[in-house]
């Protein structure tokens, strides 16, 4: 089954109800795989569209401000994670687990962020490349590079 589109075009007199309604699921799933927690996502999710509620009418295109806002709120999400492990590492010896997750999300948490992001943007969300690179503020070229690079590390990664 070919997905639909993370979130369609949708009608420009759209009241903040009718495209909350509309864009919470994929914002929600979009950000839980962005960051790989389904709390964060919630949490990511939630905040981004509490913001565009306050500026509701200012985006030409809420749907692809979402998306961009999404992406940018997941990679500080991570920075801010990056940054208290070190601290933490600095206290304490990091504890390994075992999750049991399925090797593909294994290897898709694996990957650095833009490369991830780049992934779910075009295989989960159905994504062009020139609406990740919007939603990434970058060029085409560079989605297609970490395109490359990241389902080059996933084949490596993932045991066929």
């Amino acid at each position: 089954m070919i997905p639909e589109k993370v979130l369609p075009t949708l009608p420009v007199a759209l009241s903040f109800e009718e495209f909350f309604a509309e864009a919470w699921p994929m914002a929600y799933r979009l950000a839980t795989f962005f960051t790989q927690d389904v709390s964060a996502g919630e949490e990511i999710a939630q905040d981004v569209l509490s913001r565009m509620y306050r500026d509701w009418g200012q985006a030409e295109r809420p749907e692809a401000y979402l998306r961009t806002a999404l992406v940018n709120a997941s990679n500080n999400w991570h920075r801010r994670r990056r940054t208290g492990e070190r601290r933490l590492g600095l206290l304490v010896e990091p504890l390994s687990a075992d999750l049991g997750a399925h090797e593909l999300v294994d290897a898709l948490a694996a990957l650095p962020f833009r490369q991830r992001a780049v992934v779910v943007l075009r295989y989960y969300a159905d994504l062009s490349e020139a609406e990740i690179a919007e939603a990434l503020e970058c060029r085409p070229g560079t989605v297609k590079s970490l395109a490359s690079r990241a389902l080059e590390r996933l084949a490596k990664e993932i045991p066929r």
